[in-house]
């Protein structure tokens, strides 16, 4: 577990790649993509608040 192999550079490595490639873009999108609404805000918190409660009854429904 605490060794450090090649396949693990190896991916850091495309890691690091797709962060580097991505940045740029990501920028762009933060600085000039749409900005959400409080509607937009309030789905986004029910949906979390949902996948959070399905979670803890998946939790629940294995402890029996």
């Amino acid at each position: 577990m605490g060794d450090i192999s090649w396949v693990n550079i190896i991916w850091a490595g495309i890691m690091v790649f797709f962060i580097i490639r991505l940045w740029p873009n990501a920028k762009q999108w933060i600085k000039h993509g749409p900005k959400g609404d409080s509607n937009d805000w309030t789905t986004f918190i029910v949906l979390i608040g949902g996948v959070g409660l399905f979670i803890a009854f998946l939790i629940y429904s294995v402890r029996g």
